[in-house]
């Protein structure tokens, strides 16, 4: 006989690995114009990763850590999702070698890359395997070894919001999850934040091009307000329609995990969303942000100190670069936790 009953993704657990190097921030604004400007500030201190860690050293941390707290056998891992920034060579990516080195021997790998958006992506086409019958056990990975391999852009104060780290992921079939979801690409602000080789000598070079400057991030006075205008529209936006989708409001939100900018992006988000301290949570000061890992991190660090009940709902948002990319999530945690 058929069993019609449908099959949902549950997420089982998340952790995540923290590189041993603690780099606390300093004061002033390290000769950079824009070093003061409230888009930099709120990152007490964070972690660096290189050259402790390669970028798949990270990530076979984080899947090992995650396998000993499930009990998962690596050889039942069936798929491997992750995001990488950045990954140790232009190209392959560091999913062969996760895979090897947590010896998921069955496994498929999967790289997907929306930017900060990466995580929750990641999450829907894991449910979509798992609920499609296609695979049980899918890991979801994010690595970040990105700051500490700049030590040009570490002179700026503009780095200073930025760390390393990795997450790790397990969803399997079992009690429902994932709620709603809500992304959306906005392809009219591509371009507004970008990371690119900085000037040499009055000239640009591409990165593909012999004699290229190092990797910055490039900040005029101009890109930090547009960007600060898609952010503080876009995100709440997107918390408002997933949480609809879901059929709940934002009084019936237990915790609140968002992208982790900057100080004054996470406080305006709660505002605009409805939903502040104590129902909101965040690790920007003692982690930084960490892209596509900044709201794995920060529910890991949730679950770690026992701030998420069994059947209490979550909401998540994000976006990606200038806002050319939003993403959120409603979830309802499950009662079965490893």
């Amino acid at each position: 006989m058929r069993n019609n009953r449908a099959t949902y993704a549950q997420i089982i657990d998340v952790v995540s690995y923290l590189p041993e190097r603690v780099v606390a921030n300093g004061s002033g604004d390290a000769g950079d114009e824009l070093g003061e400007d409230p888009f930099f500030r709120g990152v007490a201190e964070r972690r660096f990763a290189s050259p402790d860690h390669t970028s798949a050293d990270l990530g076979t941390r984080a899947v090992g850590k995650l396998l000993g707290r499930t009990g998962l056998d690596a050889a039942d891992i069936d798929l491997i999702i992750y995001n990488c920034v950045f990954n140790d060579t232009f190209w392959p990516g560091i999913g062969p070698a996760v895979q090897h080195g947590v010896g998921a021997r069955r496994a498929a790998i999967l790289q997907v890359d929306t930017s900060c958006c990466s995580w929750l992506s990641a999450l829907r086409t894991a449910a979509a395997f798992i609920e499609s019958g296609q695979h049980r056990n899918v890991v979801v990975l994010t690595v970040t070894n990105f700051v500490s391999r700049l030590p040009e852009f570490q002179k700026s104060a503009r780095s200073r919001v930025l760390g390393d780290g990795a997450t790790a992921t397990l969803l399997a079939p079992g009690e429902r999850t994932i709620l709603s979801t809500y992304e959306r690409s906005h392809g009219e602000h591509y371009g507004l934040l970008r990371f690119e080789p900085d000037v040499v000598d009055g000239v640009f070079k591409d990165y593909w091009e012999r004699g290229c400057g190092p990797i910055t991030v490039s900040f005029t006075r101009e890109r930090i307000d547009a960007l600060r205008e898609n952010a503080m529209s876009l995100v709440p936006e997107a918390v408002a329609i997933s949480l609809d989708r879901a059929g709940f409001k934002s009084r019936d939100v237990a915790l609140l995990i968002t992208h982790q900018p900057n100080e004054e992006y996470l406080a305006e988000w709660r505002r605009r969303c409805g939903i502040e301290p104590p129902r909101a949570h965040d690790t920007l000061a003692k982690y930084g942000n960490l892209f596509a890992g900044s709201i794995p991190v920060t529910l890991a660090d949730a679950l770690d100190n026992s701030l998420v009940k069994p059947g209490e709902v979550l909401a998540l948002g994000t976006f990606s670069n200038g806002g050319d990319m939003v993403s959120a999530m409603t979830l309802r945690w499950p009662a079965a936790r490893v």
